[in-house]
């Protein structure tokens, strides 16, 4: 994380008491370092999209569909579908048991495959995109998002910090170079794209907010 666990820590406890089922789904991705969201990050997923009345969300990484079952939560009531791609199918099949047991398996479409196949297959615009999946790859998805994100829409991506490498001058292992590098294009081609309003967070490990300009 980009900054101290311990504040990560107290973040997470000023927040109101979780449902048990996502405290099941947090041990297991413990257990087993299975990547998702803090929960801090998960309740900001929730706030934004109650805040901008998202109704058709597109996620990319579902893992165990931790998040899924966040950006889900943001709906309050109301009438809305997500559509969640990941590469893992044992992952994501473990998803859909949560979704089932969350009750919310009627709002979501999980698909099994690589996202930069599957993106330009969908149909219709999203309100809303979250991507957290393989880091070195979030320039692709952001090129192939662009075109589905309907104007005043927002994208919300993970992990654009991570650990804070991205910094000039971080000290790192040499086998994470290239990764870091990817993330720093990444950031530098979304923050300068006219067509979006960015804020970078330092949040968990780095969250990005973008909101397509009308």
């Amino acid at each position: 994380m980009f900054y101290s666990f311990e504040l990560e820590q107290y973040l997470g406890e000023l927040l109101p008491e979780r449902e048990e089922l996502l405290k099941e789904m947090e041990s297991q991705s413990l257990q087993e370092t299975i990547p998702v969201v803090t929960p801090p990050v998960g309740n900001f997923l929730a706030f934004l999209v109650n805040m901008s009345h998202a109704s058709r969300i597109l996620e990319i990484g579902t893992a165990i569909g931790y998040s899924t079952l966040w950006l889900a939560r943001g709906f309050e009531g109301r009438e809305g579908k997500i559509t969640t791609i990941d590469l893992n199918v044992d992952r994501a099949k473990r998803a859909v048991g949560y979704f089932k047991r969350a009750g919310i398996e009627d709002q979501v479409e999980v698909l099994f495959g690589d996202a930069r196949k599957i993106i330009p297959t969908l149909k219709g615009d999203f309100d809303f995109v979250f991507v957290d999946a393989a880091k070195g790859e979030y320039l692709d998805y952001l090129n192939l998002v662009l075109p589905c994100i309907a104007p005043g829409g927002m994208l919300v991506v993970d992990n654009v910090l991570f650990r804070g490498w991205v910094v000039p001058g971080s000290k790192f292992a040499p086998k994470y170079d290239r990764l870091v590098g990817h993330l720093r294009e990444f950031l530098t081609n979304l923050t300068q794209n006219p067509d979006f309003q960015t804020s970078v967070l330092p949040l968990g490990d780095g969250v990005s907010v973008s909101i397509r300009k009308h």
